[in-house]
């Protein structure tokens, strides 16, 4: 387990209180816990990235977190009506978003409708990850990402953000959620969301000093 490695150090200066001060080298240890999928409970991930998106009215810092074998989720903090939540994501490939979803009904994204999106299939490999049912609840959105941990500064003057627009759904179960991001190369990038509690982390492990 990774925090085997930092079971030594007892005079750790940094104070981790929340995930948003997480930084890259940093262990996240969770619980078991049902809202969780099951490749998330009980285990332990190391913080390999830090970046920060900026939207219209607020910033998100978002977390890469790495397992033991290189697998790759994204967790960030949210806020709801005023109450804090855990967000993790796990990108899916085209060839999974075609196996999931009617791909004429996904492409009306883009279109003037408001898509209902029904999960045409609930793989093995994805349990935990996938309502029934998805409504889209943005669409077309502009948003930044700045390829580091930007989240205390004043973006006004920053130059280093990368434009993107998306597009979100909401699972019939509010625990889920879908991400569609469009980079200004055109690329996209599809996320499957969980929102949990922010009490399913266990404990988190700072990487030195």
């Amino acid at each position: 387990m990774f925090k085997k490695f930092f079971s030594g150090k007892k005079d750790t200066v940094r104070k981790l209180d929340t995930p948003n001060d997480l930084e890259v080298g940093d262990i996240v240890s969770l619980k078991y816990r049902q809202s969780l999928p099951p490749e998330l409970r009980e285990n332990e991930f190391q913080v390999s990235k830090v970046g920060t998106y900026e939207y219209a009215s607020s910033k998100s810092k978002e977390i890469v977190l790495k397992n033991e074998n290189n697998q790759v989720l994204f967790m960030s903090m949210e806020e709801n009506d005023g109450e804090l939540s855990l967000c993790f994501a796990k990108k899916i490939s085209r060839k999974q978003v075609t196996t999931l979803f009617d791909e004429h009904k996904f492409s009306q994204l883009w279109s003037d409708n408001w898509v209902e999106l029904p999960v045409i299939e609930q793989p093995e490999h994805l349990e935990g990850w996938l309502a029934e049912c998805y409504s889209q609840t943005i669409k077309e959105q502009e948003a930044y990402y700045y390829a580091r941990d930007a989240f205390t500064e004043d973006l006004n003057q920053a130059e280093d953000g990368e434009e993107l627009r998306f597009h979100e759904c909401e699972g019939d179960d509010d625990n889920f959620g879908l991400n569609i991001e469009t980079s200004e190369d055109g690329s996209t990038d599809v996320f499957l969301q969980v929102y949990c509690p922010l009490d399913v982390i266990e404990d988190m492990f700072p990487h030195g000093n």
